[in-house]
């Protein structure tokens, strides 16, 4: 009768009937109907107690506990609860997924919220960020901690920012940005970072920002070159793509006899994406470069995600 009450969405019916508070599967249904009543205060009081005594009912418990907890706002107090949950050495693992994604919602929630209290806040505490960069599945809790980095002492951060600059899957332009970072609070630290199967040994003290680099300003003045006068609407979807190309690559060194072939490579590659048509004999000969040098940099050019 009384999870019949519930499917029907009779949580006070439900309730009533729900007397016996020593009964741990009565605890949990009785936080699902205040939850469902959204008497978020009571429910909150009712899962602390169903938290405690809670044996099979626990995981379920904890789920409701935290959707309570996110209505509330109160998200420092579900964001301990998800990581307390999620370093336990055994959770099941359709508990584990969810866990996942919940902490990743509270975040961004949290962020959320302090946003609208003041435009630069700290948002993520320090072991927040180093989960962020351990799963670093949203891309948008990704760059929201990397942000927040640049106001942060970056060098309290290197212990989780070595494995993350290491790992295969971590995107590209994520870790351009932290070593920006790095070389902008000027840390003098040899770390390891590996792009395109391959692996680098960098000190940041030692590198220049992307964007000040003799490969950017010489392939930014390539492109202007060849189109300031032609195509000035060209241009600048150029010179954007080559900033996206800068990062993509970095910090692999771009010698000086590349610099005419990327440029090219990026004319051309995006003339045809836009339907201009262009004769490929004459733009390499334009550039000093030959056709197929320019088809085989496109291929990489294809691979970058903008």
């Amino acid at each position: 009768m009384v999870e019949e009450y519930i499917e029907a969405g009779e949580y006070s019916e439900a309730l009533n009937l729900l007397q016996d508070i020593d009964d741990e599967r009565t605890r949990y249904l009785r936080l699902v109907c205040l939850f469902g009543l959204k008497e978020l205060k009571r429910a909150k009081e009712e899962g602390k107690v169903a938290k405690a005594i809670a044996g099979d009912t626990y995981y379920d418990v904890v789920s409701i506990y935290l959707s309570v907890l996110k209505e509330l706002e109160e998200y420092e107090e579900a964001i301990d609860i998800v990581v307390e949950e999620l370093s336990m050495p055994y959770i099941p693992y359709q508990y584990e997924a969810l866990f996942n994604a919940a902490y990743d919602e509270l975040l961004l929630a949290k962020q959320e919220a302090n946003a609208l209290i003041e435009t630069k806040t700290t948002i993520f505490k320090e072991e927040e960020i180093e989960r962020v960069l351990t799963n670093f599945t949203n891309e948008d809790l990704l760059y929201m901690a990397i942000d927040q980095m640049q106001s942060m002492n970056i060098r309290a951060l290197l212990y989780c920012i070595r494995p993350f600059l290491l790992n295969p899957d971590a995107p590209s332009l994520a870790k351009s940005l932290i070593i920006e970072i790095l070389i902008d609070q000027q840390v003098d630290e040899e770390l390891e970072i590996w792009k395109h199967d391959q692996r680098y040994e960098i000190n940041p003290s030692y590198l220049s920002r992307t964007d000040e680099s003799e490969a950017y300003s010489e392939i930014g003045d390539q492109l202007m070159n060849h189109l300031e006068s032609d195509n000035p609407s060209l241009l600048l979807v150029c010179l954007e793509f080559l900033n996206y190309f800068m990062y993509d690559q970095f910090p692999r060194f771009i010698d000086e006899e590349e610099f005419a072939l990327i440029a090219a490579a990026i004319h051309y590659y995006l003339a045809t994406l836009q339907y201009i048509e262009l004769d490929l004999e004459e733009l390499s000969y334009s550039y000093g470069v030959e056709s197929q040098e320019i088809l085989d940099k496109i291929q990489i050019l294809k691979q970058i995600t903008v």
